[in-house]
């Protein structure tokens, strides 16, 4: 299946005295509200107004942005299980003070793995079924997040998740959708507990209770995450995946590690970013992009005209260009210096015309790299002081795997499909990868995902990401440029129609259903390979002088809020 989603939320805080309670009737999800919220104090954006829900009571009780984050990605465990599931990993981006650090809670390939690993086996088998799932990071990058820089107990970040998979919640309109889509591809824990009477997808509006999620939950609100690594969760995780034809032992659930890296760091438009270094692909195809924007100045092209959308596309099929040279940087020497040398920008920019799109050649690894050595969803979290977290989730395709842990119901991950599976064949996500992203034992797969903080003066004034793949790099490059670069509106840099462009295949992808004719046939005219296609989804957060201000992409489901 190739119609993949991440599951993304942005909120900036500040403490406040706010009244909230959670209801004890059953929860319910809303379709995306379209107008943006502000606030002095706290504002949020989030695909899942249940889990904002249990982030604005750890903020009543004093939460700091990381209580608040891991708070709202629990509560996403519980509702969000096609995009986001303890089974699943990530990274985060986080200013607590005066440093800035990257914690990478990445899926791992199982010790068993190799490069040849997926050539024997079934061509869907990288992404449905045991042998798609990696080793899930995301409790231990929740525990290691909240260790470092949290302030309440980690105890209460469980009690809203736990109460609303125990009472359960409305179940919305995409939701439904996905689970008949995806129910076919269930293992039998995932159609025990993710379909009504383990045969029937549920409809909108029907109560879904998840009380061995709320076990599972438990477990880790009582033992921190030891029972997810080395007790009961990891075993029937374990017993499951083999059960579904994978080979995860308890060994690689033990040692699974959380790691803290140092996040990369660029300029652009009078603006400090920081972005995330490999194993994301984000930080490098970001800047990339960002650079040539600049060099070529974009903007002087009337603002969603022919000229600029053909200029962005372009740009985009050469900053992707260099993906393919990035891998996991504990297994492989990634060359971001020749990737980001000013000498190789402008080859890039030479590259291209404004009357014609032209192809480039991708990048032959011998040539120019070092050799081998040895759906998500986004939480940001911004206060008034600056302290920000931006952390984004996944389990890479709707409900990863479709195997579900038996006793616990907990989804499970289909990040394998991120390695380089089979040499020279594209991803799900049609990315052709490189060979030094090939599987090996405990190697973190290339990923998309792009959590990205904005500062002046300081202060973080901005956190951004999307869901959706490679798609993510694309929509926050455009934000990124047409709220820093060109001076817009927050919501109208969201709404924007978007292209985007990933050298391979060599198409311009844009939004379905919002381009004019005129633009589209502007776009062809210049010889463009245009196709509509499914779009990211941009969450955001942002400070313009004390206001704070949410916008939630109504392209999908959210909400935003502010007091």
């Amino acid at each position: 299946m190739r119609n993949f989603f991440v599951f993304l939320i942005f909120i900036q805080f500040s403490l406040t005295t706010t009244q909230f309670s959670l209801s004890t009737t059953p929860f319910s999800l809303n379709a995306a509200h379209a107008l943006p919220s502000k606030g002095s104090e706290i504002v949020m954006s989030a695909a899942s107004p249940l889990a904002v829900q249990s982030g604005q009571r750890i903020a009543e009780l004093g939460g700091n942005p990381v209580d608040v984050a891991v708070a709202i990605v629990l509560g996403m465990s519980v509702t969000n299980a096609t995009f986001s599931a303890l089974g699943g990993g990530g990274f985060a981006i986080v200013k607590m003070g005066k440093s800035v650090e990257v914690l990478d809670f990445r899926e791992r390939a199982p010790l068993a793995t190799n490069p040849d690993y997926f050539l024997k086996k079934s061509k869907n088998a990288s992404m449905t079924g045991g042998a798609a799932v990696g080793v899930p990071g995301l409790p231990a990058g929740l525990y290691d997040l909240h260790k470092k820089y949290g302030k309440i107990h980690w105890s209460r970040l469980f009690d809203d998740p736990i109460r609303l998979a125990q009472k359960g919640f409305r179940v919305s309109g995409e939701y439904s959708e996905k689970l008949a889509t995806n129910a076919s591809r269930f293992s039998p824990g995932a159609k025990l507990h993710f379909l009504k009477n383990g045969v029937t997808p549920y409809k909108p509006g029907e109560l879904f209770i998840q009380k061995g999620l709320a076990k599972a939950l438990s477990e880790m609100r009582n033992r921190n995450i030891v029972s997810f690594y080395n007790g009961p969760i990891a075993k029937d995780i374990v017993t499951s995946v083999r059960a579904a034809g994978g080979d995860m032992t308890l060994k690689d659930m033990q040692e699974y590690r959380a790691v803290w890296r140092k996040p990369m760091v660029t300029e652009y438009s009078g603006y400090k970013l920081y972005l995330m270094p490999p194993p994301s692909s984000g930080g490098i195809v970001t800047q990339t992009a960002l650079k040539l924007i600049e060099k070529l100045d974009v903007k002087k092209y009337p603002s969603r005209s022919i000229d600029e959308y053909h200029m962005l596309g372009q740009i985009l099929s050469r900053a992707f260009r260099g993906r393919t040279l990035i891998a996991d940087p504990d297994h492989y020497s990634v060359a971001t210096e020749k990737l980001l040398a000013n000498e190789y920008l402008e080859e890039l920019a030479k590259s291209i015309k404004l009357d014609e799109a032209t192809a480039i050649e991708p990048l032959k690894e011998e040539d120019f790299s070092n050799k081998e050595s040895a759906e998500t969803t986004h939480i940001s979290v911004l206060d008034k002081f600056g302290n920000a977290v931006a952390m984004t989730v996944t389990l890479n395709g709707n409900f990863g795997s479709a195997v579900a842990s038996e006793k616990y119901g907990i989804m499970l991950n289909n990040e394998m499909d991120d390695f380089t599976t089979r040499p020279g064949e594209p991803n799900m996500f049609g990315l052709v990868q490189g060979q030094g992203n090939m599987i090996a034992p405990g190697k973190r797969p290339l990923s998309s995902m792009s959590p990205t903080l904005v500062e002046k003066g300081g202060k973080v004034i901005m956190a951004v990401g999307a869901p959706g793949g490679p798609r993510i790099i694309s929509a926050v490059i455009q934000v990124l440029y047409r709220v820093l670069g060109r001076g817009e509106e927050l919501q109208s840099a969201v709404e924007a129609p978007r292209v985007h462009h990933q050298l391979l295949p060599n198409k311009l992808f844009i939004d379905n259903d919002r381009f004019s004719p005129e633009v589209v046939d502007g776009l062809k005219l210049k010889k463009n390979s245009v196709e509509e296609s499914w779009p990211a989804r941009i969450y955001v957060c942002k400070k313009t002088d004390e206001i704070l201000e949410a916008v939630v992409d109504t392209r999908g489901e959210g909400t935003a809020s502010g007091f």
